[in-house]
């Protein structure tokens, strides 16, 4: 099981952009809306948890409202800036700082229903965002916050790692609030996590986290090597033993 999740994460891309680059796009990210829920410690990773079920709805997320004794009426709504989503004849209903069961059962008192007879989903998550660069898989993004995920599932969800990835130099950069006070990095072996199921540093991600995933030497090296020598840099690297059979190296 190891390898495969090891195979899955280490998916191909090499690009990247510069960092000042991706700070900027993380700093021009939509906004963030706090909530009773985030503010709870998160359970320790080796507890299995539904992202998705414990997910706190925020400006402007979007959600779908299903009536199962009325499927007509169902529809999608967003967030509004005040926290609220309109309800056709039911008004104006708060739900922000609400998992998606609480919506359901929120709009259910207000229409007077069981709150059985009604579902809510989020579609679209739009209030908060994960900041993921370096050796990944597509370009250094923002990427929708879905709930408190793993590291590693959160690799998986946007694709992996690039060919040239270095799984040992992989860190969760955590924003302290308060001036002054430095960002907490927190290391993630993932070799540990997935050959030696090993879940002590699969670190849950919050809101504003930035995951950075390091290259391999070689590849920082190659950068730096000038173009008229490049092709023999190359040559050299090419003609190199390969690494032992292992999940850092399974393509």
């Amino acid at each position: 099981m190891g390898k495969s999740r090891w195979k899955a994460i280490r998916r191909l891309s090499r690009r990247a952009l510069p960092g000042a680059a991706v700070l900027a796009l993380f700093l021009l990210a939509g906004c963030l809306s706090s909530s009773k829920h985030d503010d709870l410690p998160a359970p320790p990773p080796d507890v299995s948890i539904d992202a998705a079920a414990v997910y706190t709805i925020g400006c402007p997320d979007v959600i779908a409202i299903a009536f199962l004794d009325w499927p007509e009426v169902s529809h999608s709504a967003r967030v509004g800036a005040d926290g609220c989503i309109n309800v056709g004849n039911l008004g104006k209903i708060r739900i922000e700082g609400l998992t998606a069961a609480e919506a359901a059962a929120a709009i259910a008192e207000r229409a007077e229903l069981s709150a059985r007879r009604l579902r809510v989903a989020v579609i679209e998550f739009n209030s908060r965002q994960v900041l993921v660069y370096g050796a990944i898989r597509g370009e250094p993004r923002v990427v929708d916050y879905h709930g408190p995920e793993t590291v590693v599932e959160l690799l998986e969800r946007i694709g992996g790692l690039a060919p040239d990835a270095a799984p040992s130099e992989i860190h969760v950069v955590r924003a302290q609030v308060g001036e002054g006070v430095p960002a907490e990095v927190l290391p993630v072996d993932l070799e540990a996590i997935l050959e030696k199921r090993d879940e002590r540093t699969n670190v849950r991600v919050r809101p504003l986290d930035a995951i950075y995933v390091g290259e391999l030497p070689r590849t920082r090296i190659g950068r730096a090597v000038p173009a008229i020598i490049k092709p023999f840099y190359d040559l050299i690297v090419e003609s190199l033993p390969a690494r032992p059979a292992g999940p850092a190296n399974d393509q």
